[in-house]
Formats: structure tokens, C-alpha cells, sequence
């Protein structure tokens, strides 16, 4: 009799402690639960602050977040940001039709300097690394950037001093231009007139006769318009073009309640909604109503983002949807009836273990029936 009695007293516990779950897990989702769409980022000074959502914005601009969304997803890998670790194949175009602009003096361009009255003092100079020459009595003139017409009045205003009135001529005797050391830079049989670039930990790519240019978060189009502009300080004929060889930098991570967790490398623009689907799905007890999404800004600020992927689907709200930044983590959390039954597998069935009887015991919640296991 006190057996039975003592059961009965643990089944009314049992409903009480199930009565207070599931009140619990209902104020949880409908009262404390986070909105389905919601942006939240870090400054720099630790404050956090909540972004526009979404679902706020007018129509107008909805559909605009639409249009661009599925612009880029076209555009593939136009739209493409470098990481470090991708390789490029930068191709040159040399045009060889004569410049309507004058030459200019380069390092290690042979000259002639003759003086027309006073052939004693002509001379036959280099262009040295430092871009002058040396002549006698005067000593240095600065000579590379400047025309030879432009070196000659420079050379006879000098000298003008101790003789009277002299004609200089500059002639140039051997070319040593830029662009022929250029050429030999990138020459190679394979691939004729193009040099593969691998962008590099610092986020440059290294090309001959240039500094380090910035690629890192970069679009191909925009980092040729960049090494198009560097080479035009020094070339008038010269212009590049860029093809992605291998994207090796980029790479999203995704984890929580999906078939297939990890790292998935990314060769063109992702969504949301895809990079799930590349990860096999959302289990069934994962929540599509609060996948977030975390990456970092422009500003190099963190971002977090709740993402409705259930509204995406149903109703097509492509606007709360987003492209993928480089090297973000998509975490996928468990629903709140897959955590109510974590919480009872982990407390009230380890609470009612019983050596040699078991408990039996079903609850329902959101419809559906769960059951333990049973007491004999």
C-alpha cells in the first residue's frame, strides 16, 4: 500500500512539475522570445545597439533589398570580395601605337649632351639609379621625368653663367624604358603577358613596379580599376584585366541544428537560405524563425543578425534574406519544444530514475504528445 501511495505522490509531482515546464516554455516563446528579425552590432567602445529591421522599412526599399539580393546572386562572381589566399591572373595589354605625349627620361636611359660651340664639354652619361646625370664644372642634374628638350634648357640656363649663349642639344642614345622592364617582369610562356598574384595575410597583392595594393574585400572590378590607376602614374599605354584563378580565402561556419555542421567554402554569393541548404537542412528540431547570423561590417564592427527563414519561405520576403560576408558563422538554435524536451530528458527523467521500477509518464505541448518512459 505505501508503494502505490508513494507513486501517486510522485505522479501528481510529476504533473506539477510538468504544469510549471510547460508554463514556462509558453511564456519563454511568446513573452521573452527575441522578434524573428533583428540586427544588433558592437562599436568599437563596447556599446551595443540595435539596428533598422527589416520588417520597418517601406515597401519601396523592401523591394529594392529584393531586387539587389537577387542582382548579386546573377552577377556570381562579378560581385565576388576577395579573401586572403585567393589566387589572380592579372593580365597586361601594352598598346604599341606611338604616344601623342613626348618620352620622358627613365633610369638608366642613355644620353647624349652636346654643346653646339663647345664640343669639349659634350658627354655621353647614364642615367643613374638616382635619376641624375653628372656633367663637368656643373656637376648633378636631376634628369629622369623630364623630356629632353626640358633637360637641354635646364643644362643651358646652367651653364649660361661662363659661356655665352650656348646651344645644348639631349639626344637619347639607348632606351631603358619602364615598360620593357615591365615586360620581362611578367613575361613568362604559359601565359604570355600575365602574372598569377596570390592576395596575401596582410589582405595586398604585390605587382611589379608597384607598392602593395589593397585586394582584401575588394571586387575584381574594383581592385583592376585600382591597378589601373597605379600604373597610369608611370605608363600611358598600359591596362590590366583580372581573372579569378582559384578562391581558396573565403569560407562561411555554420552549426547548431543542422544535418551537416562545419566549414563550407564559398565560390560565389551566398545567401542565408543556402548556406543551410549546403549544410543538408535544419533539423527538425532546429528553429528557422531565429537562424542568426554573425559578421563583421565595413567598420570592422561585429553584427549579429536574427534571420526569419521560415517567412523567406512561406511568404517570400526575400528582403530578410542577405548575402553572406566573408568568414561568417550561421548558427542554427534548437526550437523551443526541442529544448523543453532537452530539459526534461536532462532533469525529470534523471530525477525519477528508480533502481529496478521505472516511471511512466506522458505531457502534451504544442499539440503534440511526448512520452518517457514507464513505471511497472
Amino acid at each position: 500500500m505505501k508503494g502505490e501511495a508513494l507513486k501517486k505522490e510522485i505522479k501528481k509531482l510529476i504533473s506539477l512539475i510538468l504544469l510549471i515546464s510547460s508554463l514556462f516554455s509558453f511564456f519563454l516563446y511568446y513573452g521573452c522570445a527575441s522578434p524573428a528579425t533583428q540586427t544588433i552590432l558592437k562599436k568599437h567602445d563596447g556599446e551595443l545597439v540595435q539596428a533598422k529591421d527589416v520588417t520597418d522599412l517601406p515597401e519601396g526599399e523592401k523591394a529594392k533589398l529584393r531586387q539587389n539580393l537577387v542582382k548579386e546572386i546573377k552577377e556570381g562572381l562579378m560581385k565576388y570580395r576577395l579573401s586572403p589566399g585567393d589566387m589572380l591572373e592579372v593580365m597586361y595589354h601594352i598598346s604599341w601605337v606611338s604616344e601623342a605625349q613626348d618620352y620622358r627620361l627613365g633610369i638608366n636611359d642613355e644620353i647624349n649632351v652636346d654643346f653646339y660651340y663647345h664640343p669639349q664639354l659634350n658627354r655621353t652619361v647614364v642615367v643613374r639609379p638616382d635619376g641624375k646625370i653628372t656633367l663637368p664644372i656643373k656637376g648633378e642634374f636631376m634628369a629622369a621625368g623630364l623630356k629632353p628638350t626640358e633637360l637641354a634648357a635646364v643644362i643651358k640656363k646652367t651653364f649660361s653663367d661662363i659661356l655665352n649663349d650656348p646651344v645644348v642639344t639631349v639626344s637619347v642614345n639607348k632606351y631603358s624604358s619602364k615598360i620593357f622592364e615591365l615586360q620581362k617582369a611578367i613575361t613568362n610562356a604559359p601565359r604570355g603577358q600575365a602574372k598569377l598574384v596570390t592576395v596575401g595575410p596582410d589582405g595586398n597583392v604585390y605587382l611589379p613596379m608597384l607598392r602593395g595594393l589593397k585586394a582584401s574585400g575588394k571586387t575584381i572590378d574594383e581592385l583592376r580599376d585600382i591597378i589601373n590607376n597605379e600604373y597610369r602614374h608611370e605608363f600611358n599605354n598600359l591596362s590590366v584585366s583580372i581573372l579569378i584563378e582559384r578562391i581558396v580565402g573565403n569560407r562561411i561556419f555554420i552549426f547548431g541544428e543542422v544535418q551537416r555542421p562545419g566549414a563550407i567554402p564559398v565560390d560565389k554569393p551566398m545567401t542565408v537560405m543556402q548556406a543551410v541548404a549546403a549544410s543538408g537542412g535544419i533539423l527538425p528540431t532546429g528553429s528557422m524563425e531565429h537562424v542568426k547570423l554573425m559578421y563583421w561590417n565595413e567598420k570592422n564592427e561585429p553584427v549579429l543578425k536574427t534571420i526569419n527563414l521560415k517567412t523567406v519561405m512561406s511568404d517570400l520576403r526575400l528582403e530578410e534574406d542577405i548575402i553572406i560576408p566573408n568568414n561568417s558563422v550561421i548558427f542554427v538554435p534548437k526550437t523551443t519544444i526541442a529544448k523543453m524536451n532537452q530539459w526534461v530528458d536532462q532533469y525529470i527523467k534523471q530525477l525519477f530514475l528508480w533502481q529496478g521500477e521505472n516511471l511512466g509518464f506522458s505531457y502534451g505541448l504544442g499539440g503534440r504528445t511526448y512520452s518517457t518512459a514507464t513505471i511497472d
